[in-house]
Protein backbone atom coordinates (compact mmCIF):
# COMPACT_ATOMS: atom_id res chain seq x y z
CA UNK A 1 0.00 0.00 0.00
CA UNK A 2 1.26 3.55 -1.11
CA UNK A 3 1.68 6.27 1.21
CA UNK A 4 1.22 10.07 1.11
CA UNK A 5 -2.58 9.79 0.51
CA UNK A 6 -4.68 9.99 2.70
CA UNK A 7 -7.60 7.97 2.28
CA UNK A 8 -10.88 10.78 2.47
CA UNK A 9 -13.49 9.99 4.91
CA UNK A 10 -16.48 11.52 2.64
CA UNK A 11 -16.16 11.21 -1.18
CA UNK A 12 -19.23 12.44 -3.33
CA UNK A 13 -19.31 11.31 -6.96
CA UNK A 14 -20.26 11.27 -10.00
CA UNK A 15 -20.34 15.37 -10.43
CA UNK A 16 -21.15 17.74 -13.42
CA UNK A 17 -22.20 20.86 -12.09
CA UNK A 18 -20.30 23.73 -10.31
CA UNK A 19 -23.18 24.13 -7.80
CA UNK A 20 -22.87 20.63 -6.74
CA UNK A 21 -18.95 20.67 -6.20
CA UNK A 22 -19.99 23.93 -4.24
CA UNK A 23 -22.82 21.74 -2.30
CA UNK A 24 -20.42 18.76 -1.57
CA UNK A 25 -17.27 21.53 -0.64
CA UNK A 26 -20.31 23.04 1.87
CA UNK A 27 -21.54 20.10 3.47
CA UNK A 28 -18.03 18.92 4.85
CA UNK A 29 -16.90 16.20 1.57
CA UNK A 30 -13.36 15.91 1.92
CA UNK A 31 -13.15 14.30 -1.94
CA UNK A 32 -15.17 14.98 -5.09
CA UNK A 33 -15.57 12.76 -7.92
CA UNK A 34 -15.73 13.00 -11.61
CA UNK A 35 -16.56 10.46 -14.18
CA UNK A 36 -14.21 10.32 -17.36
CA UNK A 37 -16.00 7.08 -18.81
CA UNK A 38 -18.47 8.12 -21.70
CA UNK A 39 -20.60 5.19 -20.63
CA UNK A 40 -21.79 6.78 -17.46
CA UNK A 41 -24.58 9.52 -17.36
CA UNK A 42 -22.31 11.33 -15.19
CA UNK A 43 -20.11 12.06 -17.59
CA UNK A 44 -17.75 15.15 -17.58
CA UNK A 45 -14.69 15.91 -19.80
CA UNK A 46 -11.62 16.94 -18.74
CA UNK A 47 -11.87 20.51 -19.81
CA UNK A 48 -15.15 20.61 -17.84
CA UNK A 49 -13.24 19.11 -14.80
CA UNK A 50 -10.80 21.51 -15.18
CA UNK A 51 -13.25 24.49 -14.68
CA UNK A 52 -14.76 22.64 -11.56
CA UNK A 53 -12.16 21.91 -9.27
CA UNK A 54 -10.52 25.69 -9.43
CA UNK A 55 -10.76 27.09 -6.05
CA UNK A 56 -11.29 24.07 -4.37
CA UNK A 57 -9.95 24.10 -0.60
CA UNK A 58 -6.42 22.76 -0.12
CA UNK A 59 -7.99 19.97 2.08
CA UNK A 60 -10.50 18.89 -0.67
CA UNK A 61 -8.89 16.35 -3.24
CA UNK A 62 -10.18 16.07 -7.09
CA UNK A 63 -10.54 12.23 -8.13
CA UNK A 64 -11.17 11.49 -11.72
CA UNK A 65 -13.06 8.11 -11.87
CA UNK A 66 -12.02 5.98 -15.21
CA UNK A 67 -13.00 2.36 -16.20
CA UNK A 68 -10.45 0.64 -18.83
CA UNK A 69 -7.79 3.51 -19.11
CA UNK A 70 -4.19 2.64 -19.91
CA UNK A 71 -1.77 4.80 -17.89
CA UNK A 72 -1.38 6.96 -20.61
CA UNK A 73 -5.17 8.11 -21.22
CA UNK A 74 -5.09 8.17 -17.46
CA UNK A 75 -1.91 10.62 -16.98
CA UNK A 76 -3.33 12.70 -20.52
CA UNK A 77 -7.24 13.06 -18.78
CA UNK A 78 -5.44 13.76 -15.25
CA UNK A 79 -3.23 16.58 -16.57
CA UNK A 80 -6.10 18.14 -18.93
CA UNK A 81 -8.52 17.78 -15.96
CA UNK A 82 -6.53 19.22 -12.85
CA UNK A 83 -7.18 16.21 -10.73
CA UNK A 84 -5.30 14.95 -7.69
CA UNK A 85 -5.86 11.77 -8.11
CA UNK A 86 -7.27 8.31 -10.45
CA UNK A 87 -9.90 5.87 -8.99
CA UNK A 88 -9.48 2.67 -11.72
CA UNK A 89 -12.77 0.63 -12.65
CA UNK A 90 -12.39 -1.86 -15.16
CA UNK A 91 -9.37 -4.90 -15.59
CA UNK A 92 -6.67 -3.19 -15.88
CA UNK A 93 -3.37 -5.12 -14.77
CA UNK A 94 -1.19 -3.66 -11.75
CA UNK A 95 1.67 -4.37 -13.03
CA UNK A 96 1.32 -1.38 -15.85
CA UNK A 97 0.35 1.19 -13.30
CA UNK A 98 3.15 0.69 -11.22
CA UNK A 99 5.16 3.95 -10.88
CA UNK A 100 2.09 5.85 -12.00
CA UNK A 101 2.69 9.75 -11.33
CA UNK A 102 -0.85 10.00 -9.39
CA UNK A 103 -2.24 8.56 -6.11
CA UNK A 104 -4.70 5.89 -7.58
CA UNK A 105 -7.97 4.18 -5.65
CA UNK A 106 -8.95 0.79 -7.02
CA UNK A 107 -12.33 -0.18 -7.11
CA UNK A 108 -12.88 -3.63 -6.41
CA UNK A 109 -16.43 -5.15 -6.66
CA UNK A 110 -17.57 -7.00 -3.55
CA UNK A 111 -17.47 -10.64 -4.72
CA UNK A 112 -16.10 -13.55 -4.30
CA UNK A 113 -11.93 -13.21 -5.15
CA UNK A 114 -12.25 -9.57 -4.07
CA UNK A 115 -9.51 -10.18 -1.71
CA UNK A 116 -7.11 -11.43 -4.22
CA UNK A 117 -7.87 -8.54 -6.39
CA UNK A 118 -7.45 -6.53 -3.34
CA UNK A 119 -3.66 -8.55 -3.06
CA UNK A 120 -2.87 -7.45 -6.78
CA UNK A 121 -2.97 -4.33 -6.20
CA UNK A 122 -1.78 -3.67 -2.83
CA UNK A 123 1.81 -2.15 -3.95
CA UNK A 124 0.07 0.07 -6.60
CA UNK A 125 -2.93 1.31 -5.56
CA UNK A 126 -3.42 4.10 -2.41
CA UNK A 127 -7.04 2.43 -1.27
CA UNK A 128 -9.97 0.98 -2.63
CA UNK A 129 -13.70 1.24 -2.79
CA UNK A 130 -15.87 -1.29 -2.45
CA UNK A 131 -19.14 -1.75 -4.43
CA UNK A 132 -21.21 -3.43 -6.19
CA UNK A 133 -20.43 -5.77 -8.83
CA UNK A 134 -22.92 -5.19 -11.22
CA UNK A 135 -21.24 -2.26 -13.06
CA UNK A 136 -18.19 -0.02 -12.73
CA UNK A 137 -20.46 2.15 -10.50
CA UNK A 138 -23.39 4.68 -10.20
CA UNK A 139 -25.59 1.13 -9.70
CA UNK A 140 -27.32 2.40 -6.59
CA UNK A 141 -26.89 -1.69 -4.93
CA UNK A 142 -25.59 -2.16 -2.03
CA UNK A 143 -22.60 -4.43 -1.69
CA UNK A 144 -22.71 -8.00 0.61
CA UNK A 145 -22.35 -6.79 4.27
CA UNK A 146 -20.31 -9.59 5.94
CA UNK A 147 -17.86 -9.69 3.05
CA UNK A 148 -17.45 -5.94 2.63
CA UNK A 149 -16.25 -5.70 6.28
CA UNK A 150 -13.68 -8.54 5.76
CA UNK A 151 -12.37 -6.72 2.80
CA UNK A 152 -12.84 -3.40 4.78
CA UNK A 153 -10.53 -5.00 7.59
CA UNK A 154 -8.06 -5.98 4.64
CA UNK A 155 -6.68 -2.54 3.43
CA UNK A 156 -8.00 1.08 3.51
CA UNK A 157 -11.15 1.38 1.97
CA UNK A 158 -13.99 3.58 0.63
CA UNK A 159 -17.80 1.83 1.48
CA UNK A 160 -19.60 2.44 -2.33
CA UNK A 161 -22.68 0.90 -3.47
CA UNK A 162 -26.38 2.14 -2.78
CA UNK A 163 -25.27 4.66 -0.44
CA UNK A 164 -27.65 7.51 0.95
CA UNK A 165 -28.63 9.31 3.62
CA UNK A 166 -30.37 7.00 5.27
CA UNK A 167 -28.52 3.75 4.54
CA UNK A 168 -25.19 5.11 5.24
CA UNK A 169 -25.14 4.89 9.72
CA UNK A 170 -25.87 1.50 9.33
CA UNK A 171 -23.57 1.12 6.04
CA UNK A 172 -20.71 2.19 8.51
CA UNK A 173 -21.67 0.55 11.77
CA UNK A 174 -21.85 -2.97 9.88
CA UNK A 175 -18.46 -2.38 7.15
CA UNK A 176 -16.44 -0.19 9.48
CA UNK A 177 -14.92 1.53 6.30
CA UNK A 178 -11.79 4.31 6.68
CA UNK A 179 -14.67 6.32 4.35
CA UNK A 180 -18.14 6.52 2.23
CA UNK A 181 -18.70 7.44 -1.29
CA UNK A 182 -21.55 8.00 -2.91
CA UNK A 183 -22.94 9.05 -5.99
CA UNK A 184 -26.66 8.31 -7.30
CA UNK A 185 -28.11 8.27 -3.96
CA UNK A 186 -27.78 11.59 -3.59
CA UNK A 187 -29.24 13.11 -6.91
CA UNK A 188 -32.20 14.00 -7.97
CA UNK A 189 -32.01 13.25 -11.82
CA UNK A 190 -28.48 11.22 -13.14
CA UNK A 191 -26.07 13.98 -12.96
CA UNK A 192 -27.73 16.24 -10.59
CA UNK A 193 -27.27 16.23 -7.24
CA UNK A 194 -29.84 17.23 -4.84
CA UNK A 195 -28.24 19.98 -2.02
CA UNK A 196 -30.34 18.57 1.14
CA UNK A 197 -29.10 14.91 0.67
CA UNK A 198 -25.59 15.57 0.17
CA UNK A 199 -25.82 17.67 2.65
CA UNK A 200 -27.81 14.84 4.82
CA UNK A 201 -25.18 12.26 3.88
CA UNK A 202 -21.93 14.33 4.80
CA UNK A 203 -23.28 14.75 8.42
CA UNK A 204 -24.44 11.33 8.80
CA UNK A 205 -21.72 9.51 7.41
CA UNK A 206 -19.17 11.77 9.42
CA UNK A 207 -21.09 11.71 12.52
CA UNK A 208 -21.10 7.60 11.70
CA UNK A 209 -17.36 7.70 11.08
CA UNK A 210 -16.66 9.11 14.50
CA UNK A 211 -15.40 12.85 12.55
Amino acid sequence: MLDGFPLPRVKVCGLTRAEDVTAAVEAGADAVGFVAWEGSPRHVSSSRVAELVQGLPAGVRSVGVMVDADPHQGEVWAESAGVGALQLCGDQNPRDWEGFPLPLLRRIGVEEGAAEWMDAWGEVASGFVLDHPSSPGGSGREVDTSLAAALAGQAPCLLAGGLDPDRVPRAVREIRPGGVDASSGLESEPGIKDPEKVAAFVARALEALGS
